[in-house]
Protein backbone atom coordinates (compact mmCIF):
# COMPACT_ATOMS: atom_id res chain seq x y z
CA UNK A 1 0.00 0.00 0.00
CA UNK A 2 1.26 3.44 -1.21
CA UNK A 3 2.35 5.48 2.06
CA UNK A 4 0.77 8.90 2.01
CA UNK A 5 2.60 12.24 1.13
CA UNK A 6 2.45 15.33 3.11
CA UNK A 7 3.00 19.17 2.75
CA UNK A 8 4.45 20.87 5.27
CA UNK A 9 3.42 24.79 6.56
CA UNK A 10 5.91 26.52 8.81
CA UNK A 11 4.71 29.72 10.30
CA UNK A 12 7.16 32.23 11.66
CA UNK A 13 5.84 35.28 13.70
CA UNK A 14 7.13 38.45 12.31
CA UNK A 15 8.64 40.07 15.46
CA UNK A 16 10.83 36.44 15.87
CA UNK A 17 9.88 33.56 18.14
CA UNK A 18 9.12 30.29 18.14
CA UNK A 19 8.47 28.81 14.60
CA UNK A 20 5.04 26.71 14.51
CA UNK A 21 5.51 23.46 11.86
CA UNK A 22 1.81 22.27 10.14
CA UNK A 23 1.99 18.86 8.56
CA UNK A 24 -1.01 18.25 6.34
CA UNK A 25 -1.38 15.39 3.69
CA UNK A 26 -1.35 16.75 0.24
CA UNK A 27 -4.98 14.69 -1.27
CA UNK A 28 -6.70 16.41 1.59
CA UNK A 29 -5.12 19.66 0.84
CA UNK A 30 -5.93 19.82 -2.49
CA UNK A 31 -10.04 18.37 -1.80
CA UNK A 32 -9.97 21.36 0.22
CA UNK A 33 -8.76 23.68 -2.14
CA UNK A 34 -10.96 22.44 -4.84
CA UNK A 35 -13.92 22.74 -2.61
CA UNK A 36 -12.77 26.25 -1.71
CA UNK A 37 -12.96 27.28 -5.22
CA UNK A 38 -15.65 25.61 -5.83
CA UNK A 39 -17.58 27.65 -3.51
CA UNK A 40 -15.74 30.92 -4.41
CA UNK A 41 -17.60 29.74 -7.51
CA UNK A 42 -21.28 29.55 -6.11
CA UNK A 43 -20.48 32.62 -4.46
CA UNK A 44 -19.26 34.54 -7.05
CA UNK A 45 -22.56 33.09 -9.05
CA UNK A 46 -24.51 34.25 -6.51
CA UNK A 47 -23.55 37.91 -6.38
CA UNK A 48 -24.26 38.02 -10.26
CA UNK A 49 -27.70 36.24 -10.21
CA UNK A 50 -28.60 39.17 -7.66
CA UNK A 51 -26.93 41.96 -9.13
CA UNK A 52 -28.95 40.99 -12.23
CA UNK A 53 -31.65 41.00 -10.80
CA UNK A 54 -31.68 44.37 -9.42
CA UNK A 55 -30.38 45.48 -13.07
CA UNK A 56 -33.45 43.75 -14.11
CA UNK A 57 -35.82 45.59 -11.69
CA UNK A 58 -34.22 48.74 -12.50
CA UNK A 59 -34.47 48.28 -16.26
CA UNK A 60 -38.08 47.07 -15.82
CA UNK A 61 -39.25 50.23 -13.95
CA UNK A 62 -37.18 52.50 -16.73
CA UNK A 63 -39.03 50.99 -19.50
CA UNK A 64 -42.39 51.23 -17.81
CA UNK A 65 -41.81 54.89 -16.81
CA UNK A 66 -40.95 55.24 -20.67
CA UNK A 67 -44.53 53.48 -21.24
CA UNK A 68 -46.76 55.64 -19.28
CA UNK A 69 -45.08 58.53 -20.63
CA UNK A 70 -45.19 56.96 -24.68
CA UNK A 71 -49.26 56.32 -23.51
CA UNK A 72 -49.63 59.78 -22.41
CA UNK A 73 -47.79 61.69 -25.13
CA UNK A 74 -50.17 59.11 -27.44
CA UNK A 75 -53.59 60.36 -25.67
CA UNK A 76 -52.28 63.91 -25.88
CA UNK A 77 -52.01 63.19 -30.19
CA UNK A 78 -55.25 61.87 -29.76
CA UNK A 79 -56.95 64.87 -28.09
CA UNK A 80 -54.61 67.19 -31.02
CA UNK A 81 -56.32 65.23 -33.90
CA UNK A 82 -59.83 65.75 -32.71
CA UNK A 83 -59.30 69.10 -32.14
CA UNK A 84 -57.63 69.33 -35.67
CA UNK A 85 -60.14 67.00 -37.13
CA UNK A 86 -62.80 69.94 -35.80
CA UNK A 87 -60.89 72.83 -37.28
CA UNK A 88 -60.87 71.03 -40.97
CA UNK A 89 -64.73 70.45 -40.85
CA UNK A 90 -65.41 74.15 -39.83
CA UNK A 91 -62.28 74.95 -42.86
CA UNK A 92 -64.45 72.20 -45.11
CA UNK A 93 -67.85 74.28 -44.75
CA UNK A 94 -65.94 77.44 -45.82
CA UNK A 95 -64.31 75.68 -48.75
CA UNK A 96 -67.83 74.28 -49.91
CA UNK A 97 -69.10 78.22 -49.68
CA UNK A 98 -65.82 79.81 -51.10
CA UNK A 99 -66.58 77.36 -54.25
CA UNK A 100 -70.06 77.99 -54.56
CA UNK A 101 -69.77 81.52 -54.57
CA UNK A 102 -66.65 81.18 -56.57
CA UNK A 103 -68.76 79.71 -59.23
CA UNK A 104 -67.57 76.51 -59.21
CA UNK A 105 -68.98 73.20 -58.50
CA UNK A 106 -68.65 71.21 -55.07
CA UNK A 107 -66.76 68.28 -55.37
CA UNK A 108 -68.21 64.58 -55.55
CA UNK A 109 -68.64 63.40 -51.95
CA UNK A 110 -66.21 60.41 -53.42
CA UNK A 111 -63.57 62.45 -53.44
CA UNK A 112 -63.81 63.86 -49.40
CA UNK A 113 -64.08 59.78 -48.86
CA UNK A 114 -60.42 59.53 -50.44
CA UNK A 115 -59.15 62.82 -48.65
CA UNK A 116 -60.83 61.69 -45.25
CA UNK A 117 -60.46 58.12 -45.40
CA UNK A 118 -59.28 54.65 -47.19
CA UNK A 119 -57.54 52.12 -46.07
CA UNK A 120 -53.34 52.36 -44.79
CA UNK A 121 -51.36 50.34 -47.52
CA UNK A 122 -48.74 49.48 -44.80
CA UNK A 123 -48.38 49.25 -40.62
CA UNK A 124 -46.37 52.14 -39.71
CA UNK A 125 -45.59 49.81 -36.75
CA UNK A 126 -43.37 46.68 -36.71
CA UNK A 127 -43.79 43.27 -35.67
CA UNK A 128 -41.53 43.42 -32.30
CA UNK A 129 -43.27 46.34 -31.21
CA UNK A 130 -47.08 44.59 -31.44
CA UNK A 131 -45.10 41.02 -29.88
CA UNK A 132 -44.12 43.16 -26.92
CA UNK A 133 -47.12 45.80 -26.11
CA UNK A 134 -49.76 44.89 -28.62
CA UNK A 135 -52.17 47.13 -27.03
CA UNK A 136 -49.80 50.10 -26.91
CA UNK A 137 -48.99 49.10 -30.93
CA UNK A 138 -52.53 49.49 -31.97
CA UNK A 139 -53.55 52.63 -30.42
CA UNK A 140 -50.40 54.34 -31.37
CA UNK A 141 -50.80 52.61 -35.31
CA UNK A 142 -54.56 54.31 -34.74
CA UNK A 143 -53.31 57.90 -34.10
CA UNK A 144 -50.57 57.49 -37.08
CA UNK A 145 -53.00 56.28 -39.51
CA UNK A 146 -55.90 59.66 -38.13
CA UNK A 147 -53.02 61.88 -38.44
CA UNK A 148 -51.82 60.54 -41.97
CA UNK A 149 -56.04 60.59 -42.95
CA UNK A 150 -56.15 64.80 -41.62
CA UNK A 151 -53.30 65.28 -43.47
CA UNK A 152 -54.34 63.89 -46.85
CA UNK A 153 -57.85 65.85 -46.11
CA UNK A 154 -55.80 69.21 -45.59
CA UNK A 155 -54.03 68.68 -48.83
CA UNK A 156 -57.60 67.94 -50.42
CA UNK A 157 -58.84 71.39 -49.03
CA UNK A 158 -56.17 73.57 -49.95
CA UNK A 159 -55.99 72.40 -53.63
CA UNK A 160 -59.33 73.42 -53.82
CA UNK A 161 -59.38 76.34 -51.90
CA UNK A 162 -56.46 77.27 -54.05
CA UNK A 163 -58.69 76.40 -57.03
CA UNK A 164 -61.21 78.80 -55.71
CA UNK A 165 -59.04 81.65 -54.97
CA UNK A 166 -57.88 81.07 -58.58
CA UNK A 167 -61.22 81.59 -60.04
CA UNK A 168 -61.78 84.26 -57.56
CA UNK A 169 -59.10 86.11 -58.80
CA UNK A 170 -60.14 85.84 -62.14
CA UNK A 171 -63.39 86.80 -62.12
CA UNK A 172 -63.26 89.38 -59.52
CA UNK A 173 -65.84 91.59 -60.38
CA UNK A 174 -68.32 89.07 -61.15
CA UNK A 175 -67.29 87.34 -57.38
CA UNK A 176 -67.97 91.10 -55.86
CA UNK A 177 -71.75 90.93 -57.10
CA UNK A 178 -72.68 87.26 -55.66
CA UNK A 179 -74.21 88.05 -52.22
CA UNK A 180 -72.60 86.12 -49.33
CA UNK A 181 -71.92 88.26 -46.11
CA UNK A 182 -73.75 88.47 -43.43
CA UNK A 183 -76.72 91.22 -44.56
CA UNK A 184 -76.70 93.08 -40.57
CA UNK A 185 -74.37 94.90 -39.12
CA UNK A 186 -74.69 93.91 -35.61
CA UNK A 187 -72.37 91.71 -33.41
CA UNK A 188 -75.71 90.08 -31.68
CA UNK A 189 -77.34 89.61 -34.65
CA UNK A 190 -78.92 85.49 -34.89
CA UNK A 191 -80.89 83.53 -37.43
CA UNK A 192 -84.06 83.24 -35.48
CA UNK A 193 -86.01 81.16 -38.52
CA UNK A 194 -84.17 78.95 -41.18
CA UNK A 195 -85.15 78.18 -44.94
CA UNK A 196 -87.69 76.15 -44.90
CA UNK A 197 -89.99 74.62 -47.46
CA UNK A 198 -92.72 73.95 -44.49
CA UNK A 199 -92.36 76.28 -41.69
CA UNK A 200 -95.29 77.35 -39.89
CA UNK A 201 -95.93 81.15 -39.94
CA UNK A 202 -95.50 83.09 -36.38
CA UNK A 203 -98.44 85.39 -37.29
CA UNK A 204 -101.07 83.29 -39.46
CA UNK A 205 -100.70 79.87 -37.84
CA UNK A 206 -100.52 77.81 -41.53
CA UNK A 207 -97.34 75.89 -42.31
CA UNK A 208 -96.32 77.27 -45.73
CA UNK A 209 -92.61 78.01 -47.52
CA UNK A 210 -90.01 80.03 -45.75
CA UNK A 211 -87.39 80.77 -48.65
CA UNK A 212 -85.36 83.17 -46.52
CA UNK A 213 -83.90 83.12 -43.06
CA UNK A 214 -85.27 85.46 -40.84
CA UNK A 215 -82.31 87.40 -38.70
CA UNK A 216 -82.84 88.82 -35.59
CA UNK A 217 -81.08 91.92 -34.02
CA UNK A 218 -81.55 95.52 -32.24
CA UNK A 219 -84.05 97.78 -33.79
CA UNK A 220 -82.27 100.20 -36.27
CA UNK A 221 -79.23 97.80 -36.70
CA UNK A 222 -78.10 98.54 -40.16
CA UNK A 223 -78.89 96.29 -43.30
CA UNK A 224 -76.26 96.50 -45.86
CA UNK A 225 -75.97 94.97 -49.68
CA UNK A 226 -74.15 91.53 -49.55
CA UNK A 227 -73.39 92.23 -53.31
CA UNK A 228 -72.48 94.44 -55.60
CA UNK A 229 -75.69 95.35 -57.81
CA UNK A 230 -78.65 97.61 -58.74
CA UNK A 231 -81.76 98.33 -56.69
CA UNK A 232 -84.76 97.10 -58.57
CA UNK A 233 -87.46 97.84 -55.76
CA UNK A 234 -87.21 100.13 -52.70
CA UNK A 235 -90.70 100.58 -51.13
CA UNK A 236 -93.40 98.22 -49.21
CA UNK A 237 -95.18 95.34 -49.80
CA UNK A 238 -98.23 93.39 -48.33
CA UNK A 239 -96.70 90.94 -45.88
CA UNK A 240 -93.04 92.42 -46.26
CA UNK A 241 -93.57 95.53 -45.19
CA UNK A 242 -90.45 98.02 -46.33
CA UNK A 243 -88.70 95.64 -48.78
CA UNK A 244 -85.70 96.53 -50.61
CA UNK A 245 -84.54 94.58 -53.94
CA UNK A 246 -81.32 93.95 -55.47
CA UNK A 247 -80.31 92.11 -59.10
CA UNK A 248 -76.88 91.69 -58.78
CA UNK A 249 -76.31 90.03 -62.12
CA UNK A 250 -75.70 86.45 -63.75
CA UNK A 251 -79.27 85.62 -62.16
CA UNK A 252 -79.00 86.67 -58.54
CA UNK A 253 -80.77 88.62 -56.80
CA UNK A 254 -81.09 90.01 -52.91
CA UNK A 255 -84.22 90.22 -50.69
CA UNK A 256 -84.44 92.51 -47.58
CA UNK A 257 -87.96 92.94 -45.85
CA UNK A 258 -89.26 93.95 -42.40
CA UNK A 259 -87.02 96.99 -42.53
CA UNK A 260 -87.97 99.83 -40.18
CA UNK A 261 -86.48 102.96 -42.77
CA UNK A 262 -85.06 102.04 -46.29
CA UNK A 263 -82.02 104.45 -47.36
CA UNK A 264 -81.55 103.64 -50.97
CA UNK A 265 -83.90 104.22 -54.08
CA UNK A 266 -84.78 102.35 -57.15
CA UNK A 267 -82.06 102.33 -59.70
CA UNK A 268 -78.91 103.24 -57.18
CA UNK A 269 -76.01 101.60 -57.93
CA UNK A 270 -74.36 99.66 -54.91
CA UNK A 271 -71.90 98.41 -53.58
CA UNK A 272 -70.77 94.56 -51.41
CA UNK A 273 -71.19 96.37 -47.94
CA UNK A 274 -73.27 99.29 -48.81
CA UNK A 275 -75.96 100.91 -46.45
CA UNK A 276 -79.64 99.89 -47.68
CA UNK A 277 -81.86 100.73 -44.24
CA UNK A 278 -82.45 99.25 -41.01
CA UNK A 279 -83.72 96.53 -39.20
CA UNK A 280 -87.73 97.17 -38.32
CA UNK A 281 -90.78 95.52 -37.68
CA UNK A 282 -92.87 96.21 -41.06
CA UNK A 283 -95.08 94.05 -42.25
CA UNK A 284 -96.01 90.63 -40.64
CA UNK A 285 -92.81 90.28 -38.28
CA UNK A 286 -93.45 90.01 -34.88
CA UNK A 287 -90.20 91.79 -33.54
CA UNK A 288 -86.98 93.32 -35.02
CA UNK A 289 -85.56 91.22 -37.84
CA UNK A 290 -84.12 91.07 -41.33
CA UNK A 291 -85.96 88.42 -43.72
CA UNK A 292 -83.37 87.73 -46.24
CA UNK A 293 -83.57 86.08 -49.29
CA UNK A 294 -81.40 85.20 -52.20
CA UNK A 295 -82.51 84.10 -55.46
CA UNK A 296 -80.78 82.48 -58.33
CA UNK A 297 -83.16 82.75 -61.94
CA UNK A 298 -85.53 83.54 -59.90
CA UNK A 299 -86.04 80.14 -57.55
CA UNK A 300 -84.60 80.81 -53.98
CA UNK A 301 -81.43 79.47 -52.42
CA UNK A 302 -80.82 78.86 -48.91
CA UNK A 303 -78.62 81.96 -48.11
CA UNK A 304 -76.33 79.88 -45.64
CA UNK A 305 -74.66 78.38 -48.00
CA UNK A 306 -73.52 81.80 -49.42
CA UNK A 307 -72.09 83.11 -46.25
CA UNK A 308 -68.48 83.27 -46.62
CA UNK A 309 -68.41 85.36 -43.20
CA UNK A 310 -69.96 82.79 -41.21
CA UNK A 311 -73.20 82.75 -39.77
CA UNK A 312 -74.95 82.83 -35.73
CA UNK A 313 -77.46 79.64 -35.26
Amino acid sequence: MRKPSYWTIQILPGGGGRARSYRVEKRRAKAVGIAAAVLLMMASAFVATVLGRQDAAEQLARYRAENRQLISSLQAMERRSGEFSQALDDLSAREQRFRLVAGLPLLDPDVYSVGVGGPGDVSPMNDEFFEVAPDLAREAEDVVVDIEQLLRRADLLGSSLTEAADSVGTHRERFQRIPSIWPVVAEDSWISSGFSYNRLHPVLGLRRPHTAVDISADFGSPVIATGAGRVTFAGTKTGYGRVVEIDHGDGYESLYAHLGRIAVRVGAQVRRGDTLGEVGVSGTATGPNLHYEVLIDGRAVNPVGYFLDGYRR
